[in-house]
C-alpha cells in the first residue's frame, strides 16, 4: 500500500511538473516576443519598414501555437538578428528622413518669395520683348 501511495505522490509530481513546464516556456517565449516588439516599434518610429519582421513574429507565434517550439525560436532568433542588422540603418534612415522633410519645408518656404520677387521681373522682361519693335505714331 506505501509503494503505491508513494508511486501515485511521485506520478502526480511528475505530471504537475510537466505542467508548469509549458507554462514557463510560455512565459518565457511571451517575454522574448514582447521584447522583439518593442524594438521593432523603435525601428518604426525611425522609419524603416518593418513588415518583414512582423511578418516573421506572427509565423513565430503560429508555430509556437501549433507546439513547434524549436522552429519559433529558430525564427525568433533569425528576426533578432534582423533587428540587429535593421538597428545599424536606423540612424541613417532617421536622418536621412528627416534631411529630407527640411529640404522640403525650405523648398515650400521659398516658393512664394520667389514667386514676389521674380514674377514681376519676368513679366516686365516678357512685356518689354514683346512690345519692343512697337513704332508710336504721332
Amino acid at each position: 500500500m506505501e509503494k503505491f501511495v508513494f508511486s501515485v505522490i511521485t506520478l502526480l509530481l511528475i505530471l504537475s511538473s510537466t505542467a508548469i513546464l509549458p507554462v514557463v516556456f510560455s512565459s518565457d517565449f511571451d517575454s522574448e516576443i514582447s521584447v522583439l516588439v518593442e524594438k521593432a516599434g523603435e525601428l518604426y518610429s525611425k522609419g524603416l519598414n518593418i513588415t518583414v519582421v512582423l511578418g516573421k513574429l506572427n509565423r513565430a507565434i503560429a508555430l509556437y501555437e501549433e507546439g513547434d517550439v524549436e522552429d519559433a525560436n529558430m525564427l525568433l532568433s533569425e528576426v533578432n538578428s534582423l533587428i540587429g542588422d535593421m538597428r545599424a540603418l536606423a540612424d541613417r534612415v532617421y536622418l536621412v528622413n528627416m534631411v529630407i522633410k527640411v529640404v522640403t519645408i525650405l523648398v515650400l518656404a521659398v516658393i512664394p518669395l520667389a514667386v514676389y520677387f521674380l514674377l514681376p521681373r519676368i513679366y516686365l522682361y516678357v512685356w518689354y520683348k514683346t512690345r519692343r519693335k512697337w513704332i508710336l505714331s504721332r
